[in-house]
């Protein structure tokens, strides 16, 4: 019975997360949905049977935004996966895909709902079309709840409320500021980094976790780190300082990697 229980719950997986491509897993039971494929459906297929997951539990691929590392496999995976893609309407325009995927436009800010899951899309700041962060509930369960934020440049008032609802959250936390200023990247890509449109900061990405307060957080995914302009001891250091600071209970925190599955993380597992 508690087996059962366990097996209905809510859970988060990365497959890739970084500037080499962004792929992601939310899964309950015999469902799941694939949260942006930066990455081939090859790599897809391997990485889900690294994390125990079997590809064909897939209902949909949610896209964030058009960037390559977001999107370089969507094509080849939903074909040969028989999958729906989920974009924003004006993403998708921008980025349209062949005639043989079934694209399935939406409007950020309203809840659809897909293999048993409520996926709620919300606008955050990027240099790209409409780009866009999920929240996944379950139809069933609205106490479970995930979140992915990746590729803003500033924090809003609209991802801290989304966010805070989340019990597990996958976060940005993509340079650290000095290593940015002083790395090998030419003076207009540094302030493209940095602009209110480009990736979080170690430091902003802190702030956001102290911003959702001692809320339901039960784990945080620090993801999208630049290979050039961060260290994982500085992301988990920024985090961890966070996190002591505005929440009273024990939040588990685990750096993502490019080249292979991130741990499994369940709702409820603490």
């Amino acid at each position: 019975m508690h087996l059962d229980l366990f097996s209905q719950r809510l859970s988060l997986v990365s497959l890739a997360s970084g500037s080499g491509g962004n792929c992601s897993v939310v899964t309950r039971g015999e469902a799941a949905l694939l949260v942006d494929c930066g990455i081939s459906c090859k790599r897809v297929r391997e990485r889900m049977g690294m994390a125990g997951l079997s590809p064909e539990s897939l209902r949909a691929i949610l896209i964030t935004h058009e960037h390559s590392d977001h999107v370089a496999g969507v094509r080849v995976t939903a074909r040969k996966l028989g999958l729906p893609v989920y974009m924003a309407g004006a993403a998708a325009k921008a980025y349209p895909l062949p005639e043989e995927v079934e694209v399935r436009p939406f409007e950020p800010g309203q809840t659809f709902s897909v293999g048993g899951f409520d996926v709620e899309p919300y606008s955050i700041p990027h240099d790209t079309v409409d780009p866009v962060g999920f929240v996944v509930g379950l139809s069933d369960d609205p106490t479970q709840r995930v979140g992915i934020c990746t590729d803003l440049g500033s924090v809003t008032r609209l991802v801290i409320d989304r966010l805070r609802t989340c019990r597990v959250v996958l976060l940005e936390f993509n340079h650290d500021v000095e290593m940015l200023l002083e790395g090998p990247y030419p003076w207009s890509l540094k302030q493209r980094v940095r602009s209110r449109h480009g990736h979080l900061s170690n430091d902003q990405a802190g702030m956001l976790l102290e911003a959702l307060g001692d809320a339901e957080l039960e784990a945080v995914f620090l993801a999208h780190l630049s290979e050039k302009n961060n260290q994982p001891h500085l992301a988990l250091s920024a985090a961890r300082r966070a996190l002591e600071s505005a929440h009273t209970r024990p939040v588990r925190v685990e750096v993502l990697a490019q080249n292979g599955p991130g741990p499994l993380l369940t709702v409820g597992e603490r």
